[in-house]
């Protein structure tokens, strides 16, 4: 049997559906549908270009922190403590990662209960302070019951509906090609629309996805074989976050054709049901508002465990979602997160973008922890995700702190 092992024959590749269309699902929020119509209700279709580049930023970040999660099995708050263990820099630095994902899940937070409350108010006429409280209560059951799984599937098909909904308006309103070829290659970046840009970023590429993706990619590819689960990987992630940004296209262009074509002024969140007349006509405004309340819901659930994932990770805690230190910090960013909503509610639209804004500040932060692990665990090991990968992040990464150094800047000067 000389030959037997040149003639075995290989096992066959069985692809394995990643945690890319969770990424998806995470970031298709309420923050989300305002900010880019918004974004398209003030500066038409020449913002588009935005969306493709945070697209891109994503597909590259994304990817980097699910081959981390192949090549490590391990999340990303366990290797940045794992590459830092011996370094004096160790506790500084899970300080820093900590408030980063605190204060930016918070802020996430805010905007996920206001939406919500925003979407079952304008079905209900109620009030959306009894409504923010209700959801928060419901959300923290959820949470400390562990039955997020059942409510999360449920909602997760609203939120497809809310988007193919958006796909369909998006392709029968959809303005001059010319309109939209300038607004994809022809970058325009001023004082005026620097806000809005920073809000459609922090938006899409979403601090606490980084988390959530090398954690899942880690179970997902437990036991394969890197090579191929990182080609898998790297499919799965830009199949499910390219269909995100076209979503998000397709509600900037919609809200484009219905707003600033029009001349007609953009003041609330109630109004984006217009965006959806050209496909479903008088049922777009229940449509958008049950879509709206599921995308709420189900990032207002993810958002807190996301966090409770990168502390637990961080701090060598049991990351265990029944767990009583894990479930304490998720109900942590929901109560947070609520009482700001409830505070500063009354102006959902303007509240939403600012927890955008906010994740998109803060963003360099968390995926400078992410490039260094993967620098250093490459370094060690001898195993890469790709230089050139590393290098485009590297750029991704600092084009968002640029920007926000700006608007820093802008508001003191």
């Amino acid at each position: 049997m000389a030959g037997s092992d040149a003639t075995a024959v290989k096992p066959r590749i069985r692809f394995r559906v990643g945690p890319g269309l969770l990424v998806t699902a995470a970031f298709i929020g309420p923050g989300t549908v305002v900010t880019a119509s918004r974004a398209g209700a003030q500066f038409g279709c020449e913002l588009l270009w935005t969306i493709l580049f945070a697209s891109f930023g994503t597909i590259v970040l994304q990817s980097l922190a699910a081959r981390l999660g192949i090549l490590s099995g391990a999340g990303l708050g366990e290797s940045i403590r794992q590459s830092l263990s011996q370094s004096r820099w160790l506790r500084p630095a899970i300080v820093l990662v900590i408030a980063a994902i605190g204060v930016g899940n918070a802020a996430y937070q805010t905007g996920n209960l206001t939406g919500a409350a925003a979407g079952i108010t304008s079905v209900t006429h109620g009030d959306a302070v009894v409504w923010l409280v209700i959801l928060i209560a419901l959300t923290s059951g959820v949470i400390w019951l562990g039955r997020y799984k059942i409510l999360h599937r449920v909602l997760v098909v609203w939120v497809i509906l809310l988007s193919v909904s958006f796909l369909v308006a998006g392709a029968i309103s959809m303005p001059p090609a010319t309109q939209i070829l300038r607004g994809v290659f022809l970058p325009r970046l001023n004082a005026e629309n620097l806000t809005i840009v920073i809000a459609l970023i922090g938006t899409t590429i979403v601090p606490y996805n980084l988390f959530l993706h090398a954690s899942g990619a880690a179970v997902t590819w437990r036991g394969a074989d890197p090579d191929q689960a990182m080609v898998q990987s790297d499919w799965d992630t830009g199949l499910s976050v390219a269909l995100g940004g076209l979503v998000t296209a397709s509600i900037l262009v919609t809200a484009s054709t219905a707003f600033h074509q029009t001349g007609t002024a953009w003041t609330s969140i109630d109004q984006i049901a217009q965006q959806l007349q050209p496909a479903l006509g008088r049922g777009g405004g229940i449509a958008f508002a049950l879509g709206l309340f599921a995308a709420g819901l189900t990032s207002a659930v993810t958002a807190p465990l996301a966090t409770a994932y990168a502390i637990c990770g961080s701090l060598q805690w049991d990351a265990d979602p029944s767990s009583r230190r894990f479930r304490m910090i998720a109900l942590g960013v929901v109560f947070v997160g609520g009482l700001v909503a409830i505070w500063f509610g009354k102006s959902p639209a303007l509240t939403i973008q600012f927890a955008q804004v906010a994740n998109g500040l803060l963003l360099p932060i968390v995926a400078c922890f992410l490039l260094g692990v993967v620098a250093k665990q490459g370094r060690t090991t001898g195993e890469t995700v790709g230089r050139r990968r590393q290098g485009l992040a590297a750029l991704v990464v600092c084009g968002v702190a640029l920007l926000g150094i700006w608007r820093v800047v802008g508001v003191f000067w």
